[in-house]
């Protein structure tokens, strides 16, 4: 696991140093056709851009499935005739929840 993790902060530091280098040579273009107005305008918006995907690739977005899983794993080892988990997921406080009923079997 430890590779997959060093492997990953790996590919992140490729990519942010990829995207730093766009905006860079972007910039560059921009000073040099700075009278192309539709160019700069389409530059800009592709600096955003790049701007969001480095934010993204630093900040993990995702949910941390692994806390579940660890909970999971934990009570399995406590009770061994354990068939299942249910698990829900409320994003909204209610008194009478409308939850999703989805059955998935491994």
């Amino acid at each position: 696991m430890e590779d997959l993790n060093t492997q990953s902060e790996v590919f992140k530091n490729n990519l942010i140093f990829i995207a730093d280098n766009l905006q860079s040579e972007m910039y560059k273009l921009k000073i040099n056709r700075a009278t192309d107005f539709l160019l700069n305008k389409h530059l800009d918006f592709y600096t955003n851009e790049l701007d969001r995907i480095k934010e993204l690739t630093t900040n993990n977005p995702r949910f941390k499935w692994q806390l579940l899983e660890q909970e999971i794993d934990s009570n399995f080892k406590k009770d061994k005739s354990l068939t299942g988990a249910t698990i829900f997921f409320d994003w909204k406080h209610n008194v009478s929840p409308n939850r999703l009923v989805v059955n998935f079997k491994l």
